[in-house]
């Protein structure tokens, strides 16, 4: 058994404490540990105990450490699972850490969902196809990619690719209609929109119908 001799509060860290054991400097701990299991001076601990402890602070630790992930910016749960791994941390207190998150609302992949299709569309201007894409690689659920996705409407959505080809086209020096058709459908699939979109907005724009797409590549 071994006493505690002394307990201070950290000097750059007020809500961590550092633990002396038989007067020698032992462990830092946060401050909830402490208090978690009522730890004060002179109270003596085996080392089943001081395990036990250990074991809680780094439980808390990987829990911190997430909630500062998510504090830089918004995450989807994919993707702080693999930042934690990163880190080594154990298995089990990623998962604790990522229960507790999603019970908070911390951690929320049907919000980030939404703030990703907000920040694809008004920054970048993509199409749902290349939206769905990159949900997709993040890991979120299909499910919730679907109901989110479904809220854009085919018009909105429409005169984006409209608005985005229309620059596009300023751009585009060909005097062949057909080949100014061709590049400009091709730019704007490569920018995630459907098929049908596409020749919807090309049309609308070069007053052209174009049918034949066979000839679409990347440009």
């Amino acid at each position: 058994m071994r006493k505690i001799t002394k307990i201070e509060y950290q000097k750059n860290n007020k809500n961590r404490v550092s633990i002396y054991l038989d007067d020698s400097y032992a462990f830092g701990i946060d401050l909830n540990i402490m208090i978690k299991y009522s730890l004060k001076k002179n109270m003596a601990l085996d080392d089943d105990f001081v395990e036990e402890i250990l074991k809680s602070e780094e439980e808390i630790n990987v829990y911190n450490h997430a909630l500062s992930i998510l504090s830089r910016s918004v995450k989807s749960e994919k993707q702080l699972r693999e930042k934690l791994k990163e880190k080594g941390f154990d298995q089990q207190f990623t998962e604790n850490a990522i229960t507790k998150l999603k019970s908070q609302r911390y951690l929320d992949d049907e919000k980030f969902c939404e703030l990703l299709i907000n920040s694809k569309v008004n920054s970048s201007r993509q199409g749902k196809r290349r939206i769905k894409e990159a949900l997709y690689e993040k890991g979120v659920h299909r499910d919730i990619i679907e109901e989110k996705m479904s809220m854009m409407s085919d018009e909105d959505e429409l005169e984006r690719a409209r608005l985005l080809g229309a620059k596009k086209l300023s751009t585009l020096k060909e005097e062949d209609m057909r080949k100014k058709c061709i590049k400009l459908s091709s730019y704007l699939i490569n920018k995630g929109f459907e098929y049908s979109t596409v020749k919807k907005a090309v049309s609308q724009l070069i007053d052209k119908s174009c049918d034949d797409f066979e000839e679409v590549q990347d440009y």
